[in-house]
């Protein structure tokens, strides 16, 4: 019974998508689908659902976006995703999957997702799978750890002058 509870809301709201679709309202179904992939986002089915409403009305960055793990996205729609998110590592994110989806691709998809990733990769960290999606693995050398450190100097800097000036306020009001 709780798989069925977990399932009816996205059936009932599919059903609202199509119903959305057939009085001509492409904006409400498009909002709807877009709900659904946030709460499902390793859904295949919905993420072709979506690219295919992205083809319909003609934004083609967002249905090689949705459809890029799916076989039916076409040259000019992944081209098109590519040169909206020029970086391989913003691509990797906005395609919002939490799990590797490499096992449950078909051919074409599974070939596009490893170009992806291998992209990614050439930065120098590779590619990690974490409940959260992909994220950068081990730095690979002390300078990729710089940015953080420095960020840390300053922040730890500003708490000082700030605790310093409290202080300095507290003994001049006294």
């Amino acid at each position: 019974m709780p798989l069925r509870i977990a399932t009816m809301p996205k059936e009932h709201v599919l059903a609202k998508v199509d119903a959305d679709l057939r009085r001509g309202h492409v904006h409400p179904a498009m909002q709807r689908l877009a709900s659904l992939t946030a709460a499902y986002p390793d859904d295949l089915e919905l993420r072709a659902r979506r690219a295919a409403l992205y083809r319909q009305v003609g934004n083609v960055a967002e249905a090689g976006r949705w459809g890029f793990l799916t076989e039916d996205a076409s040259v000019e729609e992944v081209a098109a995703f590519e040169r909206s998110y020029p970086n391989a590592w913003q691509r990797l994110r906005v395609l919002t999957v939490t799990a590797d989806p490499s096992g449950r691709l078909g051919p074409v998809a599974s070939g596009r997702l490893a170009r992806l990733v291998e992209q990614a990769e050439q930065g120098g960290a590779g590619v990690t799978w974490t409940e959260v999606g992909p994220r950068p693995g081990e730095p690979s050398s002390w300078r990729d750890d710089l940015g953080c450190l420095v960020a840390a100097v300053v922040g730890l800097v500003l708490v000082a002058l700030t605790v310093l000036g409290l202080v300095t306020a507290i003994r001049w009001v006294l």
